[in-house]
């Protein structure tokens, strides 16, 4: 029987493993407030409020009024977060490339994108305070917002999505107005998280984009990564929806010590020899770490439109 060409020629297997598409790590976690807990199953961070109580003297020898510092305190609780995965010998014997490196680096991935799922639910979720953070405050009884038509939200209402637009030069004004206004120190570096869609809204403002106003270092780089009306802005995926329509995503700015992440021990990986699984390689990543909203006056969001 003659031997035909499809029966001779070979077939080249790739080398390599590539990864797919996917956010590498953390967005975040380099701007916010990190923090190491040691030998403990929680923390507490104890806050100062501002003082006020100055007063002019106005005789001699005269007595000045004795009054109480305003200490508060907030909680947070580390979590261990894990994941595991096993690549049994015979598949390994298998295979041309090596995919424990490939595996192990998802698996950071992975962890690192965690981190910033969390800081999204400390940032708009409850805060535990009080002296064993026994207590909680909500974030719209903390902290005011802009609704999806641009106006201010008052303490104790969430943002509304009656009227949704998207992100425009007056929502940034204002937004830099609030946390003025909230006398949050210029000098704290103040982060700005939105969406893809988001940014495509930004480079189509005169006053971001056209050189009259700013540098086009960041129009040429397709993305705002430097700072504009006092934020730095930065997008992803993981920016979440309104609950009750979801018509409008909930942008998140903050001064950078309003949120902390505090962190048992960060993202480690160990890659083994499992004997009672013949052996297979098993991958181990971990991390122990929780978050938690420092201070409403310096997280506030912004509901912008989806589509």
């Amino acid at each position: 029987m003659a031997v035909t060409i499809d029966q001779v020629t070979s077939q080249k297997f790739a080398s390599v493993l590539y990864l797919l598409s996917q956010q590498q790590g953390s967005k975040m976690a380099s701007r916010v407030r990190n923090e190491s807990v040691q030998s403990a199953e929680l923390a507490y961070f104890d806050t100062l409020a501002e003082d006020d109580d100055t007063t002019q003297k106005t005789g001699r020898h005269q007595g000045t009024s004795i009054s109480e510092a305003e200490f508060g305190r907030r909680r947070v609780i580390p979590y261990p977060w894990t994941n595991k995965k096993a690549l049994d010998k015979e598949d390994l014997d298998r295979m041309l490339p090596d995919p424990r490196s490939p595996v192990a680096m998802n698996q950071v991935r992975s962890l690192g994108r965690k981190k910033d799922d969390l800081l999204i639910t400390a940032a708009l979720g409850s805060a535990s305070i009080g002296k064993a953070g026994g207590s909680s405050v909500d974030f719209k009884d903390e902290s005011v917002s802009i609704n999806g038509d641009g106006t201010v939200t008052t303490l104790g209402t969430l943002a509304a999505v009656a009227t949704v637009a998207d992100i425009s030069l007056e929502k940034i004004l204002l937004m830099m107005r609030i946390f003025n206004q909230e006398d949050v120190d210029p000098d704290i570096p103040k982060h700005w998280m939105v969406t893809p869609k988001a940014i495509e809204d930004m480079l189509n403002i005169t006053e971001l984009t056209s050189s009259d106003y700013n540098t086009l270092k960041a129009l040429q780089r397709g993305n705002f990564e430097e700072t504009f009306a006092g934020f730095n802005f930065f997008w992803s995926n993981r920016v979440t929806k309104d609950a009750a329509t979801e018509t409008a995503y909930r942008s998140i700015a903050w001064a950078q010590d309003g949120l902390i992440l505090a962190s048992i021990g960060d993202i480690s990986t160990r890659i083994e020899e499992a004997e009672r699984l013949d052996y297979a390689w098993v991958l181990f990543s971990k991390m122990d770490l929780g978050a938690v909203r420092m201070e409403g006056v310096k997280v506030h969001e912004c509901l912008n439109q989806v589509a």
